[in-house]
């Protein structure tokens, strides 16, 4: 609907999503859990299989509520993961010293998506952190809905400083593509460096005063910020210095000031002589 002399249908500028940089990993979470018959779980009928299958339904309890083992004297030994992938993914900003600013997103679950209190009470009660599937698609959720980043781009000031970071990226075993050969997706596709056995990658990202709140400044600020390094994150290579226009080294200005000593003192010579 428009109204007076607006004619358009829409007003905000529309940029396809792979020109914005904002392509989220494909990562499965489901594809990541460890089937029945992975976790020796089978219908043989014998006493064994029937244990076997109710340390299974604990494991899946497990999986999804904490990520790790609630009752480790029963599934202690089993193949425990807490789903989700750690990655940078472009904020469409521009450092001040000329680098693309990234934002770090932690989807690897910290156990903090249900609150403080809650929290408390899992370690009064000898409980493990809830690091699984459920409580860290409310982190992620709880992410996904803070506008705040999005309001400072879109009225805040866009003039950011940043700071350069190392931090882990891939699932918490180390992989940064599915291990499953059929699926192949690739989480990380830019290339990674190594430390400990740990993927890690090298990044500009928002910096933040000691209250950790976001650090901007003024677009004059920001322009005058010498631009050392470029879009991708490298060092820019700067021309050599050279001597002013107009001004010499000191080399050649000793040979001038010579120069024009034996000129000074020819001349002399000539002057006394022309003299007598």
């Amino acid at each position: 609907m428009s109204g007076g002399t607006e004619k358009r249908e829409q007003i905000l500028p529309s940029v396809p999503v792979e020109e914005t940089g904002y392509i989220l990993p494909e990562y499965d979470f489901a594809g990541n859990v460890p089937t029945p018959s992975q976790i020796n779980i089978s219908s043989c009928g014998r006493l064994q299989c029937i244990v076997d299958a109710a340390k299974g339904i604990l494991y899946y309890s497990d999986t999804i509520a904490f990520g790790q083992a609630s009752v480790p004297s029963l599934t202690g030994g089993m193949p425990y993961r807490k789903l989700g992938i750690n990655f940078f993914t472009k904020t469409g900003l521009t450092c001040s010293n000329g680098a693309q600013m990234y934002s770090y997103f932690e989807g690897i679950p910290k156990g903090d998506g249900l609150g403080k209190k809650i929290q408390k009470v899992m370690a009064e009660m000898k409980m493990p952190a809830m690091r699984g599937i459920a409580p860290g698609i409310l982190e992620d959720t709880q992410h996904a809905m803070n506008v705040k980043p999005i309001l400072q781009s879109a009225f805040g000031n866009v003039y950011p400083v940043c700071e350069q970071v190392t931090l882990p990226v891939g699932d918490d075993i180390g992989q940064i593509q599915d291990p499953d050969p059929d699926v192949g997706d690739v989480w990380i596709k830019d290339p990674v460096q190594y430390s400990g056995g740990t993927p890690t990658q090298t990044r500009w990202v928002q910096k933040k005063n000691r209250k950790g709140q976001p650090i901007y400044i003024s677009r004059k600020e920001w322009e005058d910020t010498p631009k050392t390094v470029n879009l991708d994150g490298t060092p820019k290579v700067l021309p050599p210095v050279t001597e002013e226009e107009g001004f010499l080294d000191q080399t050649e200005g000793r040979k001038i000031s010579l120069l024009l000593g034996i000129v000074f003192l020819c001349g002399a010579m000539v002057i006394y002589h022309s003299k007598k």
